[in-house]
């Protein structure tokens, strides 16, 4: 941590494998965050070197917290075998780190693996030693393949984690992964972040570049993660495609926080174009945007204009921000809100209109300076006129808008029911697409399906096993 040290001895009988140096490293990480947590005094080693050391214990006072966080890191660990389930997993970490862990989440990550997401109690680690040991392949316990994809697009240098995490005092929470699944069953929910660190920031990317990034891993994501499962109880005959390649079309919703709205817009315009099939397939199965503060109109920051002004990064920023003497939006913004609302027309002529909402703070924000100074209070993103577009306000600042502490935060709730709205619109198209016959269907092909009648609205309605 820069402020103390820890001392520990590796194993002496094998030279360690890098794995195991790597998970060392980390629970030094975590031992150096306890130790300082506990407000341990440093004292001299026989070397001099300052080493943290437990204080004597005093009669009547109490012991000091295990950690500084006001919240529990969350871990992600990734390369589970495709056939471990919850309890094997946590079975299979008490064993190696001799602590018992929470699992938080278990979901696919590749064809044969899988992610979890998991904390630890506050208390002593132990040093792991060796592999992760072998389990005897379980039954998948796994819920049926889902039927949306809802995918989530951080902002500007954020952990992507944390960005949607709850900001209550020990709490582990994230609504993408805790609340909103429970809301909206029968949904695949996927978190992208990226590194875009501002000070010090070194890399050259532009908002294309990192679009261009995002496109291509979520195509390769959905591409690779093609399950086989059940078809739908509904006329197979309707359709040529196979389970698989149905799996591949799910349709999605986008949700974009800030910088990771513009990445999205982006990213589809680029699907929109591409020659590539499965990049196309992305801005076909898109069905929906809900945006938090995206700074379609510039995001007003100055200070941070100041603190990348000699940073390779500079570029990016200057593509975010408006003009410190203008106060207008840059040349990018302009073009792309203009190629956007051109891109959501297209798709509405070819087949149906994309729904499109956008989240407005009502707080303002103070941002640092370079100097880690708190600013003044300025409000970060204005809202902005988009055609075709609704626009809602959410009583937060711009960080404030996508961290809820329970499901019964008001602000979850207004997110929550209008991303429910978006998926019973997908699920009423698909009943309506359903509902016409076969040789209608083939001879009006190029036919909006959304001005077909429209089949009744059933509030958490869904098609289960496949795909819409």
């Amino acid at each position: 941590s820069g402020a103390q040290n820890y001392e520990v001895q590796l194993p002496t009988k094998e030279d360690p494998k890098p794995e195991e140096l790597e998970k060392l490293h980390n629970l030094c990480r975590i031992k150096v965050h306890s130790l300082a947590a506990g407000e341990f005094g440093p004292t001299k080693s026989i070397k001099g070197k300052e080493v943290a050391r437990p204080p004597e214990p005093v009669p009547g006072k109490k012991a000091p917290s295990p950690s500084t966080k006001d919240r529990p890191d969350t871990i992600r660990i990734k390369n589970i075998p495709i056939g471990y389930t919850t309890e094997v997993v946590e079975t299979a970490i008490q064993k190696e780190f001799c602590s018992k862990p929470r699992i938080h989440s278990l979901a696919l990550h590749t064809k044969e693996r899988l992610c979890a997401t998991v904390t630890f109690p506050d208390e002593e680690y132990g040093f792991p030693t060796e592999q992760l040991p072998k389990v005897i392949q379980a039954r998948r316990s796994h819920p049926s393949a889902p039927n949306i994809h809802i995918v989530a697009v951080v902002g500007l240098g954020t952990h992507a984690f944390g960005t949607f995490r709850s900001t209550s005092r020990g709490s582990h929470e994230m609504w993408l992964r805790d609340f909103l699944p429970e809301d909206i069953p029968n949904t695949r929910i996927l978190l992208y972040g990226y590194p875009s660190t501002v000070p010090g920031g070194q890399s050259m990317e532009k908002v294309e570049d990192i679009a261009t990034t995002f496109l291509n891993r979520l195509t390769l994501l959905r591409k690779n993660t093609l399950v086989d499962v059940p078809p739908l109880s509904i006329d197979i005959s309707r359709t040529n495609t196979d389970t698989a390649s149905q799996t591949g079309k799910r349709p999605i919703i986008f949700i974009g926080q800030s910088l990771g709205g513009l990445i999205v817009q982006e990213s589809l315009l680029r699907a929109a174009d591409s020659g590539n099939s499965d990049e196309r397939e992305v801005y076909d199965s898109w069905h929906g945007l809900v945006g938090f503060g995206i700074p379609i109109a510039g995001l007003n920051n100055p200070s941070l204009i100041e603190a990348v002004k000699s940073q390779p990064n500079k570029v990016l920023i200057g593509q975010l921000c408006r003009d410190e003497k203008s106060g207008t939006p840059s040349n990018y913004l302009i073009e792309l809100k203009h190629r956007f609302e051109g891109c959501c027309k297209r798709k509405e002529r070819s087949s149906y209109a994309p729904e499109v909402l956008y989240f407005w703070e009502r707080h303002y924000s103070q941002p640092r300076t370079r100097n880690g100074i708190v600013g003044e209070k300025i409000l970060m993103v204005e809202d902005s006129a988009t055609p075709g577009a609704r626009t809602l306000p959410l009583n937060s600042d711009h960080s404030g808008m996508v961290k809820y502490n329970s499901r019964a935060d008001l602000l979850y709730e207004d997110v929550s029911n209008n991303i429910k709205g978006m998926v019973e619109s997908v699920v009423e198209r698909k009943d309506v697409a359903l509902s016409i016959p076969v040789n209608e269907a083939q001879q009006g092909s190029g036919e909006r399906i959304i001005n077909k009648p429209s089949a009744p609205r059933r509030r958490g309605t869904f098609l289960s096993e496949d795909e819409l």
